[in-house]
């Protein structure tokens, strides 16, 4: 099994094969690992990360296309889940540094979890203040994993439009995490306060 194409492994994979699906965590797995670990410097993170991604590889497997390889696929969700790492760190930082200044002990794995939300949420609705077609793009880039030319493809439009539409989103959403950094501290301690305040 391990000389089959990757499209071989994936249609096995789409009848619930799972020594296809194990052939294809071995094939890519140090090619991801790399690419995790030279962005978080973390084993523990990095080896998280890979499940995530394969978690969802194996979850995604009867939606999934591709034309020949299922590196570019896995590449992207490495990607993508790096810059959830790396923006979920931030908010945790804020949080650390609010509670640091109330004096409060550490918080707990319950506060991760509500971070991680609400990160989701406001990048959510910071994308809902984009043009439709450019929410479109940037969904199907990020949630569904497809390529540029896939896009382009699916919504009739040029290569260079999809990239443009993308790179329009994610400059939104980076100034949106560098302005809104300071405002969520000062929130969360305001809340944090308040609650005491009852």
């Amino acid at each position: 099994m391990d000389n089959l194409s990757d499209l071989s492994l994936l249609d096995l994979m789409q009848h619930d094969d799972e020594q296809a699906f194990a052939v294809v965590v071995h094939r890519y797995r140090k090619q991801l690992y790399r690419q995790i670990y030279k962005r978080l410097g973390s084993e523990d993170d990095t080896k998280d990360l890979l499940q995530e991604i394969y978690l969802s590889l194996w979850n995604n497997r009867s939606t999934l296309v591709i034309k020949d390889s299922l590196l570019p696929y896995l590449s992207r969700a490495a990607h993508y889940t790096i810059v959830d790492q790396y923006l979920f760190r931030k908010k945790r930082t804020a949080l650390e540094v609010s509670l640091a200044l109330m004096d409060e002990p550490a918080y707990s794995p319950v506060e991760d979890i509500i971070m991680a939300d609400d990160l989701k949420k406001e990048f959510e609705r910071e994308l809902e203040k984009m043009p439709l077609t450019v929410q479109h793009v940037f969904r199907l880039s990020r949630n569904e994993g497809l390529s540029v030319k896939e896009i382009a493809v699916t919504l009739n439009l040029s290569e260079q439009t999809v990239k443009n539409y993308i790179s329009a989103a994610l400059q939104a959403l980076r100034v949106y995490l560098v302005k809104d950094n300071l405002a969520f501290v000062l929130a969360l301690a305001s809340a944090c306060l308040f609650k005491e305040m009852k």
